[in-house]
């Protein structure tokens, strides 16, 4: 065992995937300021919808324990650090403000460990802290999870990847190479800190990209009465273009894609590029004309089914279907979500309204909305509207 404990400071998706796989083999500690979630935790309760999560939970509760306090952190031990970093419009950069005052807090401890950041940062960023707190040992490797599947991402990686090339870093990969099933010693990659948190920026840029392009090949088979699903297999049984990733949707959505796409393009603006600047103009339209399309069918009472972008996922953030919902209430349609998870206040207006039994939301609905289909909706009877051509994520 290299390190006797592991804290894991930050339990959201990315947070619990890496401490849930971690705690098979050492003890963690999950600490955030969300009391509710620190609650759950210790009642073996996932935080987060996911059955992977909660099953490794249940698993692995003997080697988990959850504090809301920084000062539980002890000597020897490797703290990592996966805490938000929300787009801050006004400066057009990632907020880290919420890192930065974690890590000047930990530094104050004056503790002998070694801290791993797995939050998406600014390309620079780990550098820039590197050389402000030299009592810590910092290192940044990149996530590369999905919603709704992190645990097994972290089981079966395509790569991964560690800065600086240290000592320290190659100790830290050596852990979370053992923990994959099918990883060899040249998929882990060492590279200097921007280069990883480049990475990191512009892979997600890529798949935003290829989201978006294959919205967009939907919305011309839509208009040109084509077969999207017979188009799409076969543009993507070229092994240059791959048969994954390949599922249209209402538009991306979610904790990364919309705001990493914002900071690529902000890279870009003093440097010549088209590609980049054109991917969030791209989910705009399709948004825009996926809302129309429903417009177009002529119905006044319109249901949503669930507004997650994905299956079995309960995060709705920056949900392209919220977008369209905004755009049909200005139109005055009115509008049923049925969701089980807890919303947000302000979804509750006038023309819309949320409910959990699935008869109330038969039973209003002249056509159902759905970003994602699963069992629930083999019904008789109603007119379902979705893009979910292979129904996978």
């Amino acid at each position: 065992m290299i390190f006797k404990r592991i804290y894991i400071v930050g339990a959201g998706y990315v947070g619990l995937a890496n401490g849930l796989a971690l705690a098979e083999n050492t003890p963690v500690t999950f600490i955030d300021n969300n009391s509710d979630t620190i609650e759950k935790l210790k009642n073996n309760i996932c935080p987060i919808l996911e059955n992977d999560l909660q099953n490794a939970l249940l698993n692995c509760s003997k080697n988990i324990t959850a504090s809301n306090q920084l000062e539980k952190i002890s000597d020897k031990s490797l703290v990592i650090l996966s805490l938000p970093t929300n787009y801050d419009e006004k400066i057009n950069a990632f907020d880290t403000s919420i890192i930065e005052n974690v890590l000047d807090a930990i530094s104050r401890l004056d503790l002998d460990i070694n801290i791993l950041i797995k939050s998406t940062i600014p390309i620079g960023f780990t550098d820039k802290m590197i050389a402000r707190h030299d009592n810590l040992k910092i290192s940044f490797s990149p996530e590369f999870l999905r919603e709704g599947n992190s645990y097994n991402d972290m089981l079966h990686p395509d790569r991964i990847i560690f800065s600086p090339d240290t000592s320290d870093s190659r100790k830290i990969a050596s852990i979370f190479s053992s923990l994959s099933k099918n990883l060899d010693n040249s998929k882990v990659v060492f590279m200097n800190p921007k280069e990883a948190e480049t990475v990191k920026l512009f892979s997600n840029t890529y798949l935003a990209m290829r989201v978006a392009f294959f919205n967009e090949i939907d919305s011309f088979c839509l208009e040109n009465v084509l077969d999207s699903k017979k188009v799409i297999q076969g543009l993507s049984k070229d092994s240059r273009i791959g048969e994954f990733y390949n599922n249209p949707s209402f538009g991306y959505g979610g904790y990364c894609l919309p705001k990493d796409v914002k900071q690529s393009e902000n890279y870009f603006n003093n440097i010549p590029s088209s590609l980049i600047h054109s991917i969030s103009n791209s989910n705009n339209k399709r948004i825009g004309f996926i809302a129309d399309k429903i417009i177009d069918k002529g119905c006044k009472k319109i249901g949503f089914y669930k507004l997650s972008m994905k299956s079995g996922s309960d995060n709705s953030r920056e949900s392209s279907t919220l977008k369209i919902i905004d755009i049909l209430t200005s139109k005055g349609l009115e509008i049923l979500i049925y969701e089980q998870n807890n919303l947000e206040d302000e979804l509750t207006t006038n023309n819309i309204k949320i409910t959990a039994d699935f008869k109330e939301f038969l039973a209003f609905s002249e056509i159902i909305i759905a970003n994602r289909i699963d069992q629930e909706l083999e019904v008789d009877n109603i007119e379902i509207f979705t893009r979910d051509i292979f129904h996978n994520n």
